[in-house]
């Protein structure tokens, strides 16, 4: 009985190792590209830094709903709430500077004579701001919700 016992025994403990030591690290195998684009080394796409780049030929610095604005003809910006209904023509006349056609003119403070026109092309809500007061210790709490109404306009002209 004995040397089945030892029979049985070894059985067991061959089932219960675990299989002998390898590498953790699995070997290299090498594999087949699938997409082409993968395959291909490319440059890394870097956006250009604002610093490097020149300034537009035609830009006006206006000042509208409390800030001053670098705006240029055919883009559209947000200001805080104006009073004019979408679609309609407004004039900025707050004109701080205007360079033209390689000219800096700056106001003091403001440019006569010199107007940007721009169209309101939507009235829309900024991000919520989350508002939460507390004073430790004394059981006050509040939380409250905040949107800014703005409203989008785009530069139409800037005249001189």
């Amino acid at each position: 009985l004995e040397p089945k016992r030892r029979m049985l025994a070894s059985r067991v403990s061959q089932a219960v190792r675990p299989a002998p030591f390898t590498s953790a690290r699995p070997s290299v195998v090498p594999c087949r590209v699938v997409c082409q684009a993968a395959a291909t080394e490319s440059a890394p796409k870097v956006k250009p830094s604002p610093l490097n780049q020149a300034a537009p030929s035609t830009y006006a610095i206006i000042e509208v709903g409390g800030t001053q604005m670098f705006v240029e003809p055919g883009k559209w910006y947000t200001c805080n709430r104006l009073k004019a209904d979408v679609g309609a023509q407004i004039k900025f006349g707050r004109v701080l500077a205007l360079k033209h056609d390689g000219k800096l003119t700056v106001g003091t403070p403001y440019l006569d004579k010199v107007n940007v026109e721009a169209e309101v092309l939507e009235e829309l809500r900024g991000p919520k701001v989350i508002v939460y007061k507390m004073k430790p210790k004394k059981h006050y709490r509040r939380k409250r919700g905040h949107r800014q109404e703005l409203t989008k306009f785009k530069v139409s002209t800037i005249s001189a």
